[in-house]
């Protein structure tokens, strides 16, 4: 794989809010995503990420009760048959001393990643109940959530553009598409030296 092969990739790897209906995803296939964020660098190697899948349709339906999907679009609500098929639930284990907030974020690109190229799509979130999940899931003290990624098949047009004026809100244009502006290379570049 070269450079622009994988920059591809990359774009490609957008957070989807709309999802095909009635599709499942085997669990072997989402142990599969996690084995490959298990393998990615960790601060000091301390790995102290764990995961809960999630596919049990009564789970699923508790889980996205107190979801936010599309915080930056406050007229936008995902319909009934727009819901994830899946979801990873990432946490951290409170009794490894990590630096999860780095760890987290490398791990939750790379699930989306590798996502991307068997097909899937997906949407990391940080708007989540963790007093509720760890009720609903029984999470034991030193087990806290942290973020969540709804997993499934895109049902949904979404394109990145160019920031202009510094304006990096996502929206909707006017045939519903999801526009997603990000900002341009001379934007994020501060000096060559």
């Amino acid at each position: 794989m070269n450079i622009k092969e994988f920059k591809n990739i990359v774009k490609n790897t957008r957070c989807t809010r709309r999802f095909k209906p009635n599709m499942k995803i085997d669990k072997s296939t989402l142990l599969e995503l996690i084995d490959v964020a298990r393998e990615v660098s960790s601060a000091k190697n301390l790995q102290p990420l764990k995961y809960i899948i999630i596919t049990d349709e009564k789970i699923k339906e508790k889980i996205y009760k107190p979801l936010v999907f599309a915080a930056g679009l406050p007229n936008w609500t995902q319909k009934i048959d727009e819901k994830p098929s899946a979801y990873i639930l990432v946490l951290d284990d409170k009794s490894i001393d990590g630096f999860s907030a780095v760890d987290s974020g490398i791990a939750m690109q790379t699930i989306m990643l590798g996502a991307t190229t068997i097909g899937l799509s997906g949407c990391m979130m940080a708007s989540i109940n963790k007093v509720e999940y760890k009720k609903i899931l029984s999470l034991p003290k030193h087990i806290e959530p942290m973020f969540i990624i709804a997993l499934g098949i895109k049902n949904e047009t979404i394109h990145t553009t160019t920031a202009k004026d510094g304006d990096t809100l996502y929206y909707r244009d006017t045939n519903d598409n999801h526009i997603v502006p990000k900002r341009s290379i001379d934007d994020v570049i501060l000096e060559v030296i």
